[in-house]
């Protein structure tokens, strides 16, 4: 049987997903160092999951004295030399740059400690994109969490090529572990399971709006009374952020040469007239919602 993850957890990156990911593992007893190059955004990570969890204990989902033995179990650095050595796992949660995660991942092959399972927590970018960056490739996989990663609860764990069975296990069990539920995903596809779902839908939503079969609230109207989703595509996708969701779809065309993925012109052009959705108030949305309040 697979020895079990016992921590300490490196999470590297302390934006929306790692901060959160790295007080889900706290809640469930495991030490976490929480590592990012700015004293700000640890000190925002921690601020934000603090409220979050607070919520919890007003709510009564979650003891007062719970929620302060999660916070007490996440040192925050900004030094991977204080994350990295003692981890039992790494997670990656940087931006999603090829080269910036490169960069990063070179680094922990110098640091990792040699059965340390490195996860990066990559929506699009498998973990064979940087398995030349390592000696042991065995103990590389995605383990992709979904935002927020405090309250969603799948994890996909993604093996790649160079993956061991190992690995796998150790993760899943990791996943079980946390309170969530993990899917394992045999193989390496753009976009994994979850998410290569959802991108085939957005897709299908823009070509139906471009051509003029429905409106931008009407789709968006339909998705949620129908489909049950908690918000229609253009909604999700001025959430999200304009300029992410092309960039994403972009990289399905990098990733599989499938001229499906390329995204079109009702995303682009308003990427190229920098109306990025809810981060910068102008979207596919965002223009109703304030002429509703108005």
């Amino acid at each position: 049987m697979s020895a079990p993850i016992r921590g300490p957890i490196a999470v590297l990156g302390a934006g929306n997903m790692g901060g959160q990911i790295a007080h889900q593992i706290a809640l469930h007893g495991f030490d976490v160092r929480l590592w990012s190059r700015s004293e700000e955004r640890l000190a925002r990570a921690r601020s934000e999951s603090e409220t979050l969890l607070s919520r919890r204990v007003e709510k009564g989902k979650l003891d007062t004295a719970d929620r302060d033995a999660a916070m007490a179990r996440v040192q925050v650095t900004t030094s991977l030399d204080d994350a990295v050595p003692q981890a039992d796992l790494i997670i990656e949660t940087i931006s999603e740059d090829r080269g910036v995660k490169r960069e990063l991942c070179s680094r922990l092959d110098e640091l990792a400690a040699v059965e340390a399972v490195v996860a990066t927590n990559s929506s699009t970018l498998p973990s064979s994109v940087f398995d030349d960056c390592f000696r042991r490739t065995d103990r590389l996989l995605n383990m992709h969490f979904f935002n927020p990663a405090l309250v969603m609860q799948l994890v996909e764990v993604v093996r790649g090529p160079h993956t061991s069975d190992t690995t796998v296990d150790r993760t899943t069990n990791f996943v079980k572990a946390i309170g969530k539920t993990p899917i394992r995903v045999a193989k390496e596809s753009y976009g994994f399971l979850a998410n290569r779902m959802l991108f085939i839908a957005l897709q299908e939503a823009f070509k139906l709006v471009e051509k003029g079969y429905v409106s931008v609230d009407d789709c968006d109207v339909a998705v949620r009374n129908a489909l049950g989703w908690p918000l229609g595509p253009f909604s999700l996708a001025d959430l999200v952020g304009l300029d992410v969701v092309e960039a994403i779809l972009q990289e399905g065309v990098e990733q599989t040469g499938d001229e499906r993925w390329r995204p079109l012109p009702i995303l682009a052009d308003r990427v190229r007239r920098g109306e990025l959705g809810r981060k910068n108030g102008r979207g596919f949305t965002t223009e109703a919602d304030a002429a509703v309040k108005a």
